[in-house]
Order: structure tokens, then sequence, then C-alpha cells
């Protein structure tokens, strides 16, 4: 099975890439029915070889994820699926099976509460107006183009996410926001705003899902000076929690003890002083109101 997902990740970097089999044959020092073969898990690819197209396809620095399948050192999920970005797997396995989700993002609703449109609003913004040199080409966002075919593959990724908060015995999900997240989307639809602000009232009445809304810096005095970041717990007790910083170009893992206890104090403080989880439907009440304004 393994061999499978290793193939089917492999066949779709080298499309992704914008190269035919035998060109990546080619650039790789490889015959073209090798490429056939592996992308096919008609034979097992050497670890090298493995490398070697990962650092073609782009992807080299993620090496040991896909080296983790081909060894059978984990069994595959839904997250190591060729639409998957390679560089979010070892993040959506941490999340997929944490027991508690901890999340702050200035002026960002989080992934598992935004909408389909949020989502696909958000990832077509990551999208960089130039692509490097030796990239595939991006489009302006146009359907059809492989900017927003990319961002379209990123909104399902989400929404495939969002799954585990309905599963029975999923995690619970504590979530800090503020109001420019909530009052300033990067959604143009009067219609989609509102449409987000009232999946955030609706996530918020789920018992394993507390939001809060934060205070402006200028009553609470404390102002977070970091990027999104995310903590994860998980059921086992022996298991350390895990910080993930969510950059611009991929998540990052952090197991430093010293840097999780430093956003653990972080979202203690952010939790603190914002306003009370009971005071949340009452807050998102007043702000669907000025945005109906």
């Amino acid at each position: 099975m393994q061999l499978s997902v290793v193939a089917a990740r492999l066949s779709s970097l080298r499309a992704w890439s914008g190269l035919s089999m035998a060109s990546a044959a080619q650039a790789a020092g490889l015959n073209t029915s090798t490429i056939f073969r592996i992308e096919h898990g008609l034979v097992a690819p050497r670890e090298a070889t493995v490398r070697t197209l990962l650092e073609l396809y782009g992807q080299g620095e993620h090496a040991p994820r896909l080296l983790s399948l081909l060894r059978e050192e984990r069994v595959p999920g839904w997250y190591d699926a060729p639409g998957v970005p390679l560089g979010l797997s070892a993040y959506l396995e941490l999340e997929d099976g944490a027991q508690v989700i901890y999340t702050y993002g200035p002026r960002l609703v989080p992934p598992l509460l935004q909408i389909p449109a949020y989502a696909l609003a958000a990832a077509l913004s990551a999208v960089p107006p130039v692509a490097p040199a030796g990239s595939p080409c991006w489009s302006s966002g146009e359907p059809g183009g492989s900017a927003y075919e990319r961002a379209a593959e990123a909104a399902r990724v989400v929404a495939v996410r969002q799954e585990v908060l309905d599963r029975p015995r999923g995690p619970h999900l504590w979530a800090v926001l503020d109001r420019p997240a909530l009052l300033d989307p990067p959604l143009h639809r009067p219609e989609e705003r509102i449409a987000q602000l009232d999946a955030v009232a609706m996530a918020a009445k789920q018992p394993h899902i507390a939001v809060q809304v934060a205070r402006p810096s200028t009553e609470t005095g404390f102002l977070y000076q970091g990027p999104p970041f995310t903590l994860l717990r998980f059921p086992e007790r022996s298991r350390p929690d895990v910080l993930v910083l969510h950059l611009l170009h991929a998540p990052i893992v952090v197991e430093d003890r010293r840097r999780v206890e430093e956003h653990q104090q972080a979202f203690a403080r952010l939790s603190l002083s914002a306003h009370a989880v009971d005071a949340t439907p009452g807050i998102l009440d007043e702000l669907r109101a000025r945005l109906l304004g």
C-alpha cells in the first residue's frame, strides 16, 4: 500500500512541475521506462532516486516525509494523498491525531473554521505574483489556470481537515480570534462575509469548540508579535505538546520544549485577556450588525 502512495505522490509532483516523464528522466539521469515503472508502482525506487526526483520537483526538503512511507515506517493517511501538499502532510497528521487544538492567528480565521469561499480566497492570496525561475507558470487566478487550480485544491484540503471536528470523540478546538479577522476577511461579497461570521457563530455553539474574541491591545496591554500558531495536545499522556508556526511557505513543527512553553504562555495570555467564551455569541451578533450596517 505504501508503495502505491509513494508512486502516486511522485507522479503528481512531476505533473505539477510541468515535466513529462521523458524530461524528468533526462534531468534525473534515468530512463523514461524507470520513471514509468516508479509512478505506476511496478518497482520500489531507491531512496537516492526519490531524493533526486524530489529535488527536481522542488520538494527536496520534504524527502524524509516520503521516505518514511517507502520504508514502511508509518501507515499512510488521507494527508498523504497527491492533492495534499507534501510540506503540509506532516502537520496534518499531527492535527488529525490531536486531542486538543489551541490556535491563534492575527487577522486570520483558522482553517478549521473557514467557509469554502474564505479558504479559496486565502489560498489565492498566497499565490506569488511571479513564478520563480524553473517553476511552473502561475496564472492570474482565473479558473482553469494553475494558480486557481492549486488554490481550489488547497480549499478542498481545508474541507477535509474540518471533518476531524465532526468525528465521534474528535478533538476539542480552542480558538482566539481578532476582530479584524472577522470584520475584514478576504471576501468581496457581503453575503460571504456574513456567511463566514455565521459559520464561526455556529461552531461556537458546539460543546467541543471554544471561540474567544480578543480585546484590543490598548485594553489588555499585550501584543503578540509572532506568526499564527497552533498548539497540539495528544491523548497519550507521555506525548509532549507540539507547536506549529504557520509561516508563508509551509507550517513548521517545533518540538523544542522552551519554544513550546513560550507559546503556551502566549496563548494563555491571549485567552485570559480576551472576552470570555460565553460572551462570544453576543459579540458575533454585534459584528454581524456592523457588517449589515
